[in-house]
């Protein structure tokens, strides 16, 4: 073989591969949709930016926050097509399963969809019959319409995957056992693996909370409270009857139990987006609480300083936690802080997250870097007694040879990196520098923990920490995230809710924003 075939890099190490651009451009994008018009859902995150971006469409060669590689055929981990079917009955967090489990597939690149069959119910009927709700309808006119809806978003499952789609997850009941069967062999005629996730609740307290946000849901979009939670458990006593729980020797299945107690597998073949799948579920819990966000005192700090704060820091960390315990005290009420373990514990509960951080869904931690810019900050609130850790990985964004250059001076100083930062400012690394990709990777962990707490969180941290978290809970693309922004004087609040998060801006009074 030639000298001339191989080359050898022109730089020693792995710089030449760090500076490959691994991403398709967005003028090759196609979208990755269902075949026919998307349902009502999908134009969610247009109408409000209250409201996160999970449940839009996403183009062919889109490219996630936390995506390590891309491929030709948008497709990653070996893993091929594989449809995620949800099956429970009614109030068992299957749509808070799917939407979570969606965003967490996204983030690391996997080109995924939800099909909620409710959605297509909503796109077809108006006003419906209970009998429509059972599993065995009374009347043909209702089995017919709960044949040709589930039809319809097969179809458009089918016409995902041919679009370049990896990941469908399929939000339904699933009832009975010749449905799951029909269903798995109409995939798998399309080369589609299928895998069931099923959501069982034996947990009474668990079950009444579901009700409650289920009852929020679109189908009760102008119902009042009280007549929404009546009828959903009409829906849910509709099913019971027929529900057949699964035992199918032949499908490949998880047993999702009082979401993520226990997990029971069935004909599992370790594949590795499977294991990470699995991985997923066993950190997740349904969310009671919030997410809080406030900036540093000083964001403009070089990477290597760590002073301690100044007065006008700890003016601006005084009046944060002040802001922030009122508006959860105003929010939750007055006994809204309780930082202990609960006094009792089944034996078949899973152990607290970190001892007993988020183990109750009125407590409140904080999470800052290690830089006294965000350890003195949370320490008002460390002195009432609120527990406060210190991540490493919450360190912000290293601008390396770029740090304290203007605009004109990185162009005229580094002119060919300036103009591939200008072009992709969320992968690109200047010199020495990290990227927000990079911050990405690094934060996994910590959104494997956040997964699995409850109450509220607080994170004390620079800009470009925040802006990553932020992408991560409300689904915003690479092109967003390098410019979102947080001043200084609100606090950036994100609410779990079952069908998307929201975000919300809490002003800070006597605070300059920068």
């Amino acid at each position: 073989m030639s000298s001339e075939e191989i080359q050898p890099p022109t730089i020693p190490g792995n710089y030449s591969a760090r500076k490959q651009n691994r991403w398709k451009s967005e003028d090759e994008d196609s979208v990755v949709s269902p075949s026919s018009s998307p349902p009502q859902h999908r134009k969610i995150a247009e109408l409000s930016k209250d409201i996160d971006g999970i449940h839009t469409s996403i183009t062919k060669f889109h490219v996630s926050p936390a995506q390590l590689y891309s491929t030709d055929s948008g497709r990653l981990f070996h893993a091929g097509s594989i449809c995620i079917c949800i099956c429970g009955e009614p109030a068992r967090g299957k749509t808070n399963l799917s939407i979570s489990l969606c965003r967490y597939l996204r983030w690391l690149g996997v080109k995924s969809d939800l099909f909620h069959i409710g959605d297509y119910r909503r796109a077809k009927l108006g006003d419906i019959t209970e009998d429509f709700f059972s599993p065995v309808p009374e009347t043909i006119e209702a089995a017919n319409l709960r044949r040709e809806i589930t039809d319809e978003c097969i179809k458009d499952m089918i016409g995902f995957f041919k679009d370049g789609g990896q990941v469908a997850i399929y939000d339904a009941v699933n009832a009975l056992s010749k449905e799951r069967l029909e269903l798995a062999s109409t995939l798998n005629s399309n080369d589609i693996k299928v895998l069931f996730i099923e959501s069982l609740v034996t947990n009474p307290k668990l079950l009444a909370r579901n009700i409650l946000d289920a009852a929020k849901s679109p189908d009760y979009a102008n119902w009042g409270a009280k007549e929404a939670v009546e009828d959903y458990k009409k829906r849910v006593e509709l099913v019971k009857p027929w529900y057949e729980e699964m035992n199918e020797p032949l499908l490949t299945y998880i047993k999702f139990i009082n979401f993520g107690e226990r997990l029971i597998i069935r004909n599992s073949r370790n594949e590795f987006l499977t294991s990470k799948i699995l991985f997923f579920l066993m950190n997740s819990k349904i969310k009671s609480g919030s997410i809080y966000f406030a900036r540093c005192s000083n964001n403009k700090l070089k990477f290597k300083a760590d002073p301690p704060l100044d007065a006008k820091g700890k003016d601006y960390a005084t009046k944060m936690g002040k802001t922030l315990l009122d508006h959860i005290a105003k929010t939750k009420g007055e006994q809204w802080y309780r930082n202990t373990q609960p006094q009792e514990i089944g034996s078949d509960l899973r152990q607290p997250a970190y001892g007993v951080d988020g183990s109750h869904e009125n407590s409140l931690i904080v999470w800052t870097s290690t830089r006294q810019r965000t350890t003195q900050a949370a320490q008002m609130l460390k002195d009432l007694g609120i527990v406060v850790r210190h991540r490493s990985e919450l360190t912000q964004l290293n601008p390396g040879d770029a740090e304290g250059l203007s605009e004109s001076e990185l162009a005229a100083k580094f002119p060919d990196e300036y103009e591939q930062h200008q072009r992709d400012p969320y992968h690109h690394r200047y010199p020495r520098a990290e990227s927000y990709h990079d911050l990405a990777v690094k934060f996994e962990p910590l959104l494997y923990e956040i997964e699995r707490m409850s109450g509220d969180i607080l994170i004390i941290a620079d800009e470009t920490v925040i802006r990553v978290f932020y992408g991560y809970l409300m689904a915003s693309s690479c092109d967003d995230i390098p410019s979102l922004e947080f001043p200084q004087d609100e606090i950036v609040k994100i609410t779990y809710n079952a069908y998307a998060n929201k975000a919300q801006r809490i002003k800070i009074d006597g605070v300059n924003p920068n």
